[in-house]
């Protein structure tokens, strides 16, 4: 305990100095959602991640885990490079080659490559694919107040609860410190005016995390709901990139076209409201993986059920609005 409580007060200690080198740097970035006119925000503020996980490795670390400590490099090298790109601009190619090669350490650390087959080799290219994916869509769907802070906190505290009360996937004390920085980011993000937004250094760590979390659990438990987890962010941010694909929209510049991002733009709906409903869903999604995991419910019919009633909800919602707003 004693060490979580230095952990929480270090980390809030750096998240102020942070947003003061900030605003004198003007480290910021134009935001214009439910405004008429451009806001500049402080970016970056998910920066805390970077020293909550050598705090964890200070505190917690068992050096015994190897596993453990190539899946820490990999986060941190994503983490790195993401506020690199929150200085300066990086290349999509880039950024997405440095994604791959993050992967590929942690994968080979846990020994995915070990054997060969056709099955683990698809497995594999799924789980590329999967991680790397929501990491970027974890990313785009950064834009709103709260929105961040409250999916990753619902996330964590999710994976805590299943590791500790169900069935043990991953280290306890790691999901714990990310989640004590994802409480002190949230302090300064989840207000009417916030001080800060998570920066790619923050959106992208978190989303990296999540999705290596769910593969983890997945592998323990052998039942698909567990990409439940992923829900919420994977229906808004895939579906809209793949409505982009199809309006021949480059995916990597920036847009209007999530839900939430029509909801504040067009409807002028409170950010927070937006977020806090997001979560809300989320935290559904959640206690029904809880529940199965608890259970030993595991059927890849009721994932497929799921997931196609959510996809034929988003795109009905999502198609009155365009509707309503002649778009």
């Amino acid at each position: 305990m004693l060490a979580h409580i230095i952990v929480f007060t270090v980390l809030f200690i750096i998240e102020v100095i942070y947003l003061k080198y900030a605003s004198v740097k003007s480290i910021q970035e134009n935001t214009n959602i439910g405004s008429k006119s451009l806001v500049k925000s402080i970016t970056g503020g998910g920066i805390i991640f970077i020293p909550a996980i050598f705090l964890f490795l200070l505190f917690f670390y068992d050096e015994t885990n190897s596993k453990l400590g190539y899946y820490i490099l990999s986060t941190l090298i994503v983490a790195f490079i993401s506020f690199i790109d929150d200085l300066k601009p990086l290349s999509p190619h880039i950024r997405l080659a440095i994604h791959f090669i993050a992967v590929t350490i942690a994968f080979f650390g846990y020994g995915c490559f070990s054997s060969f087959s056709i099955s683990i080799f698809f497995l594999i290219i799924a789980s590329y694919i999967l991680t790397i994916g929501y990491t970027n869509i974890y990313n785009f769907m950064d834009g709103i107040n709260g929105m961040t802070f409250l999916n990753a906190l619902c996330s964590y505290i999710t994976f805590y609860l299943i590791n500790n009360h169900v069935i043990q996937f991953t280290n306890s004390n790691l999901i714990m410190v990310l989640t004590i920085a994802t409480i002190v980011f949230g302090y300064f993000n989840f207000r009417k005016k916030p001080k800060c937004f998570a920066g790619d250094v923050g959106s992208i760590t978190i989303g990296f995390t999540i999705a290596f979390f769910t593969l983890k659990l997945f592998v323990a438990t052998k039942n698909p709901l567990v990409f439940l987890i992923l829900g919420i962010y994977s229906l808004d941010g895939g579906w809209t990139i793949l409505e982009r694909l199809y309006r021949k929209e480059n995916i990597f510049k920036a847009h209007l076209r999530h839900l939430y991002e029509l909801l504040a733009n067009q409807f002028k709906i409170s950010h927070l409201i937006i977020s806090s409903v997001y979560a809300l869903l989320q935290v559904v999604l959640n206690i029904l993986v809880y529940c199965a995991i608890k259970n030993n419910y595991n059927d890849v019919t009721g994932f497929v059920i799921i997931s196609i009633c959510l996809s034929l909800i988003y795109i009905f919602t999502k198609k009155r609005i365009y509707k309503r707003i002649k778009i």
